[in-house]
């Protein structure tokens, strides 16, 4: 049992509960705690459900239950809790690689990083565009909470295509965005920081994913137009180690907007390697109009 103290705990401005990505790093960060200090076990896929609202008014317990350990993987079950009622459910997969020199080299293929794009120091920070959107605001708007927190995340981006976030109609753009992404401060991997990257970009790829989704109906987040932006589950595939205090290029792509449910896919590279795989759904339901 691990326990999350709610004065930890982060509500994105205008969330129903506790932000997605903190319940997910913090989840996988138990289960990987959990596991044997013998053995160099690392997260390779991991996949979560948000059965209701994470309330940050009271502390989150993680509950880890060993699922099966052998040779080379290991499962393990996480629940969230408050109040007796799971609330989150994640299931991770941990392997070690006990390959010896003398193996053949195993086959190994990988999407191509996209080309031509932009690097990270070339393209405004958001932290700058946040910044000037304030400025622009009224003091009584309610979106100043929003940019504010927005300031204070400890998450840097670049978007390769920067926009203009109060803009009130924006013009319809495919379902897809390419930026670059990285934690803002050094990571301490020292003193049993085991995994911790995995943690971190679990952290990080819940943020922009469903607003990519929104982008063909001319839709930013915020957006008045909007009444409910929550994840329904989110998996996480990883493939070669990384280093989430460096820049990264998430590439991400929604096929399919129905029912409400939006489904988004990531690529994270680093160095041009693709270093973890995303898939999300999630709830995305328009405000009704007022009644006459």
């Amino acid at each position: 049992m691990f326990r999350a103290p709610r004065e930890q705990l982060w509500v994105p401005p205008g969330g129903r509960g506790v932000f997605g990505g903190q319940i997910m790093g913090q989840a996988l960060r138990a289960a990987t705690l959990a596991l044997d200090d013998d053995q160099d076990w690392r997260c390779h896929s991991n996949h979560s459900y948000f059965v209701d609202a994470v309330d940050p008014s009271r502390d989150v317990l993680y509950r880890v239950r060993e699922t099966s350990t052998r040779r080379s993987f290991a499962t393990r079950s996480i629940d969230g809790i408050q109040n007796g009622k799971v609330v989150f459910e994640m299931i991770a997969s941990f392997n070690v690689d006990r390959s010896l020199p003398s193996d053949p080299a195993p086959p190994e293929h990988q999407d191509a990083m996209p080309e031509g794009v932009p690097l990270p120091d070339d393209l405004p920070c958001y932290r700058d565009g946040v910044r000037e959107a304030l400025d622009r605001l009224h003091e009584d708007s309610p979106y100043r909470s929003y940019f504010h927190q927005k300031l204070d995340s400890p998450v840097d981006v670049r978007y390769c295509e920067p926009h203009d976030p109060l803009d009130p109609d924006p013009a319809p753009r495919p379902p897809s965005r390419l930026m670059w992404v990285k934690v803002s401060r050094p990571v301490d991997r020292d003193g049993g920081a085991r995994g911790i990257d995995a943690c971190l970009a679990a952290y990080i790829s819940d943020g922009p994913l469903l607003s990519v989704a929104l982008q063909p109906h001319g839709i930013l987040f915020p957006s008045p137009k909007l009444s409910v932006v929550a994840s329904l589950d989110h998996s996480m595939w990883f493939h070669a180690p990384f280093r989430a205090d460096e820049w990264m290029l998430y590439d991400m792509r929604s096929p399919r907007l129905v029912d409400s449910r939006g489904l988004v896919f990531g690529s994270v590279f680093q160095n041009g390697v693709l270093c973890a795989t995303v898939a999300q759904e999630g709830l995305l339901r328009l405000k009704r109009p007022a009644a006459d």
